[in-house]
């Protein structure tokens, strides 16, 4: 009787191991500091975890077709300056100026998968020098100098609200919505997985691997672009430094959300836990008096022990097989 309780309660830790995690870590907070759980600072968590679940769509389906993107926090920064230069210091209108960004964004993914593609080359290795030029590009822009006197309506797309829900929160969700419709009932997405379990066999049967790896690439990018307008939005300036730890955090939220690393494997809805659980673990930081450096130093831990554990896990499985 006892073992066999011992054995549920073993299954039901190790099934729900994420959730529990996220309930000691809020509970953990709560106590120091008993406005963790107030309303207004639960809609601050979620607002703050908007830019980033942006970003982890978009990158969760990279992962799936069994690649990553490096580059994705420096182009938030580089689309938020080069909207920027282009709105406040040359007077485009934003429709324009935001299309040209979300284009820039979606090329520079679409060059990144296709070199990968191309040439072998590693993803780490292509995407670690598409970020330094990125990078490069958006000091470029403005001379590595604040761009400030957004316009108002990109102001309020990341700072305003519907009733209470922000505004980045929406459009978090549409995107979500939209990765989740691309992956789950197109068959554009059945062969994203299919590429991303066994590359070899999806070519053997008729799935063309070039184009579904540059159209998840150039997706990520899409986003990416997407998530650098609302960061713009919500900081009302455009900053070369912006999305600087993005990438960090919308890794481990994909990680921990269900999303292998390795490929073929993966629901974008567990990005959902994954963000809050990151965007609370920072929130939590600050809330008890954490230094920067401190916070800095557990984002690459809760970084190594998501992807550790995840590598893990599927070792175990292939030992198991």
């Amino acid at each position: 009787m006892n073992n066999s309780l011992g054995t549920k309660l073993g299954g039901f830790a190790k099934q729900n191991m994420i959730l529990i995690i996220l309930c000691l870590m809020i509970a953990f907070f709560q106590f120091y500091n008993s406005n963790f759980l107030s309303v207004n600072n639960l809609i601050t968590i979620v607002r703050q975890g908007a830019v980033t679940g942006i970003l982890a769509v978009g990158l969760g389906i990279t992962l799936i077709v069994g690649g990553i993107d490096l580059s994705i926090g420096a182009q938030v920064a580089m689309t938020g300056v080069v909207f920027g230069v282009l709105t406040v210091n040359n007077n485009w209108p934003v429709l324009p100026a935001t299309l040209l960004c979300l284009i820039v964004t979606t090329v520079v993914g679409l060059i990144s998968g296709t070199l990968i593609f191309l040439t072998r080359m590693p993803p780490l290795i292509a995407t670690l020098g598409m970020q330094n030029i990125v990078q490069g590009m958006a000091y470029l822009a403005n001379n590595g100098l604040p761009v400030r006197g957004i316009p108002d309506v990109i102001r309020r797309l990341g700072q305003g609200s519907v009733w209470i829900i922000p505004n980045p929160v929406i459009v978090w969700m549409l995107v979500l919505g939209a990765g989740w419709f691309l992956l789950s009932k197109t068959k554009i997405g059945r062969n994203i997985f299919a590429v991303g379990s066994n590359e070899e066999a999806a070519r053997l049967s008729g799935i063309n691997t070039f184009h579904i790896k540059v159209f998840c690439y150039s997706i990520c990018g899409l986003f990416a672009g997407i998530s650098g307008i609302v960061m713009t939005g919500r900081l009302n300036s455009a900053q070369t430094t912006a999305g600087a730890t993005s990438f960090i955090d919308a890794l481990a939220a994909c990680v921990i959300g269900g999303i292998s690393m390795s490929g073929g494997e993966g629901k974008l809805p567990g990005i959902i836990v994954g963000i809050v659980i990151m965007t609370a673990l920072a929130n939590g930081m600050i809330a008890i008096g954490l230094n920067s450096y401190v916070q800095l130093a557990m984002r690459g831990l809760v970084m190594i022990a998501v992807v550790g554990f995840d590598t893990y896990q599927r070792v175990k499985k292939i030992s198991a097989v």
